[in-house]
């Protein structure tokens, strides 16, 4: 829960009522005590007659007054930016099977790697969420178009293997093409999430397809795959991450492979909605309130 804001912020100008609250409940403490003085000149008798006032025997009064400082707040109708499962038309991995992700930078191999982490992001993705798979080297492939079917993807992902050249901008082609154009209303467009070691070596340009990715309100996360000095560049896959709002992970081992997907399927999972949440604030005052009468019952009682 986030950016907290308030619809009504001045219905909190009623706090200023608060302190004057304040003052009558100790003046009216002060009287009982002046009274007892006036009706019982000597000292034992005032102490029969107007008991101490133990510390806890304030606690209803002061859960009271927190449970009226509280409907304030709720009256003020806060809001809060939370997390709601996202109703996505789908999720394209996409995964480079150029000859670079033979390299054991990450052990053991890039490939072998971000196949594992692929797999474990796959579990995270909900049942009811279409993903498919696309892989790419010198040319990008749809090896399985969005579908329910995990066993079927999980299948594709053990079977690849690594040759030929690398272009990543194939990749972000042929996850957009498989993607539909339009989603109904309430439906995210759906999701990107590319695995790649950044070089790209044919005359696209990456930004101008991240570009209409962006325009048809689908993310692109970039998973940068190797270690610098190690045939690896990520300039590019931060740059077409932040064009369609995606994010973008930097790995250098097989355990930041494992931290990215389940930062991921959280991402995936779950977006951002600015919600009313007045409901919640005032159930919490209508629990203060009752403990504070149910203290202040108990109170007479035991006096």
């Amino acid at each position: 829960m986030r950016d907290l804001a308030l619809l009504w912020p001045w219905a909190l100008l009623l706090l200023l009522l608060f302190p004057w609250f304040g003052l009558w409940y100790r003046n009216t403490v002060r009287l009982g005590g002046s009274r007892a003085h006036a009706a019982y000149p000597s000292a034992s008798l005032i102490a029969l007659a107007a008991p101490t006032v133990r510390p806890w025997q304030h606690l209803p009064v002061t859960l009271y007054t927190l449970a009226l400082v509280v409907a304030v707040l709720a009256l003020a109708r806060p809001t809060a930016e939370i997390l709601v499962p996202d109703n996505l038309s789908g999720v394209m991995l996409a995964i480079e099977t150029s000859s670079s992700m033979r390299s054991g930078d990450i052990a053991p191999t890039r490939l072998a790697a971000t196949q594992e982490a692929a797999k474990a992001l796959l579990q995270t993705i909900p049942a009811n969420t279409k993903v498919g798979l696309a892989t790419f080297s010198g040319y990008g492939t749809i090896n399985v178009p969005p579908t329910t079917d995990r066993a079927r993807v999980l299948k594709a992902i053990d079977a690849l293997s690594i040759g030929g050249s690398y272009a990543f901008s194939h990749g972000l082609i042929a996850s957009l093409d498989a993607l539909p154009e339009k989603s109904p209303e309430e439906v995210t467009p759906g999701a990107i999430v590319l695995f790649s070691h950044g070089h790209d070596n044919t005359a696209n340009d990456p930004l101008a397809i991240a570009g209409k990715a962006a325009d048809r309100g689908i993310k692109i996360h970039t998973v940068g795959v190797g270690t610098h000095g190690n045939n690896f560049s990520d300039d590019v896959l931060k740059l077409v991450a932040d064009r369609t709002g995606g994010r973008y992970y930097p790995i250098f081992s097989a355990t930041d492979l494992q931290d990215a997907h389940h930062d991921l399927g959280r991402i995936i999972a779950l977006k951002p909605r600015t919600t009313e949440i007045t409901s919640g604030i005032s159930l919490m005052a209508a629990l203060l309130l009752a403990v504070s009468l149910g203290l202040a019952h108990l109170r007479r009682r035991v006096v």
